[in-house]
């Protein structure tokens, strides 16, 4: 399983790509291979509120937005079922993709709140299933007091401003691993492996990003071509 997790000192999270509107890469990722939107559908527990849904979708949106991928995000209003792997349309088909949103909870991993988790069957194939820990976020967010102030002293909209980021930002990170079909992480940018509170809570997404290699390898995932999984 990968998880992202975050704490006072670092964060591990896990990746993901987008596309613009229009089908055309932005300035700087034009190099890009062009690559059809992927459509997933999202599911959120009661007790996530809908604009807080709506606010961390945005945040990993405009991450890959940046590479020159786009997402095209469907509501589903009933939870789905566990999910059961389809051999024949293959691990890391995008039309299968889909995050659940909830309270589910890990518990505290060291100084690390996994935010956020992709499992991947025989160690290399993600299943197309995203989940993301509304609570963790929240225990993350009361124990970076030094980071982002005090949190029950808040405006309800900052702090769910805050949650966003951090949501969005793991969320990113882990539609990469499932995009490129790969456990690995890298010594920068959007499949880094740890981030610090600071970093997820900025208002700033600087260093959220993919080099060209990662974009030209999901764009020709996401268009069928054939490529070898890394591990």
């Amino acid at each position: 399983m990968m998880l992202i997790a975050a704490g006072l000192a670092a964060a591990l999270i896990a990746a993901a790509s987008f596309v613009p509107e229009g089908g055309e890469a932005p300035a700087g990722s034009a190099s890009s291979p062009a690559a059809p939107p992927v459509v997933v559908n999202v599911f959120a527990e009661p007790g996530v509120s809908a604009t807080l849904v709506s606010r961390l979708l945005a945040e990993a949106s405009a991450i890959w937005r940046a590479s020159g991928f786009e997402f095209v995000w469907q509501h589903v209003a009933r939870e789905p079922v566990p999910y059961e792997r389809l051999k024949e349309t293959g691990p890391s088909d995008p039309s299968t993709l889909r995050i659940v949103i909830g309270d589910h909870r890990s518990p505290l991993r060291g100084e690390r709140w996994p935010l956020g988790w992709i499992v991947f069957d025989d160690e290399h194939e993600p299943q197309p299933e995203i989940h993301l820990s509304y609570e963790n976020a929240r225990a993350l967010m009361e124990s970076a007091r030094g980071v982002v102030g005090v949190v029950n002293q808040m405006p309800s909209s900052q702090r769910e401003t805050l949650l966003a980021r951090a949501m969005g930002r793991a969320l990113a990170h882990e539609l990469g691993h499932y995009l490129l079909a790969s456990k690995v992480h890298t010594e920068r940018g959007l499949l880094k492996a740890s981030w610090t509170a600071a970093e997820l809570f900025a208002t700033s997404a600087n260093g959220f990003h993919l080099d060209q290699a990662q974009r030209r390898e999901i764009a020709a995932r996401m268009r069928g071509d054939t490529l070898v999984v890394r591990r």
